[in-house]
């Protein structure tokens, strides 16, 4: 039986609403991909779209689940597969090192959408 590694729940997306962005010069140089979420959790999450992305890329992203928004979030990619033609899961890590990432209302927004999602994958509401 494997180790379970995951120090964090994982929710199904339901609700959430995600944009991607790359950084710097990139990021204008480039449409920004249309991305889905497929889950969620404190550490970071996994999102499915039609561009690939590099190992330890450095993107930007904005989550919103209803009245729950957070802007610019900075995270890093730690995987990304090619699951069909055209089509690529991705899975990216928070970077709470980055100096925009401690401020305290980051990880209140974060708790938010966590407790959101939770409601929402235990009552279908």
């Amino acid at each position: 039986m494997p180790v379970e590694r995951r120090k964090h729940q994982r929710y199904d997306q339901m609700s959430l609403e995600l944009s991607v962005a790359r950084r710097g010069i990139a990021g204008f140089l480039r449409l920004n991909p249309s991305v889905n979420c497929l889950d969620f959790s404190l550490s970071g999450l996994q999102f499915g779209s039609d561009q690939p992305f590099k190992i330890d890329e450095k993107l930007v992203i904005d989550l919103r689940v209803r009245d729950i928004e957070i802007h610019e979030l900075s995270v890093v990619v730690v995987e990304n597969e090619e699951i069909e033609s055209n089509f690529y899961c991705t899975r990216v890590r928070f970077c709470f090192q980055d100096r925009h990432m401690k401020n305290p209302k980051v990880m209140h927004a974060l708790l938010q959408i966590e407790a959101r999602l939770r409601v929402e994958q235990q009552y279908g509401v």
